[in-house]
């Protein structure tokens, strides 16, 4: 099964973020996230046997044990990639959470599970394969809120589009 960790997003900074996905709607074409896949990933384990999950799970409990809820705010847009087919994002300002997305890396990696070596960027995902060249993008909407969920996600993408299935839910603090 394929398997990330990410922080569950409160739902002020989720409205704004699905306000900014429509206004992008109406610029750019591409493949759109649903808002309800809306997340920050802070590590993704990939392909990991159905065995290893209650090993990731006891990770993520112990790299989550000292913290509590994050202040968060949502940034400005960036994108990943060609501007023929960028991934497109938007950031998100938490002091906490990259200390907690090397704390949750640091365990899993410890436990065994082999992961990307990229650095963490606090941002949520937005679209795939967008058109940018020459595109004019509108100005993202703006919140702050709490981040007080991490979860354990077993992605499932044989659909039409990515479903994603809580396997384990921590509240910090």
């Amino acid at each position: 099964m394929r398997l990330f960790v990410a922080a569950e997003l409160p739902g002020e900074m989720l409205e704004a973020l699905a306000e900014t996905s429509a206004a992008l709607r109406e610029a750019v074409r591409g493949r759109y996230v649903a808002p309800d896949s809306f997340h920050v990933t802070l590590a993704f384990l990939g392909e990991v046997e159905g065995s290893r999950v209650p090993a990731a799970c006891d990770a993520l409990r112990e790299s989550c044990a000292g913290y509590g809820p994050i202040d968060a705010s949502l940034r400005e847009l960036g994108c990943f990639g060609r501007a023929r087919a960028a991934t497109l994002w938007q950031g998100v300002n938490a002091a906490g959470l990259s200390a907690l997305a090397q704390d949750v890396r640091r365990s899993l990696r410890a436990a065994g599970f082999a992961l990307d070596e990229k650095a963490f960027l606090a941002h949520v995902t937005l679209m795939r394969a967008a058109r940018l060249e020459g595109r004019e993008l509108p100005m993202p909407c703006l919140a702050c809120g709490t981040i007080d969920t991490v979860t354990l996600f077993r992605s499932d993408l044989s659909g039409d589009r990515p479903r994603y299935d809580a396997l384990e839910r921590l509240l910090l603090g």
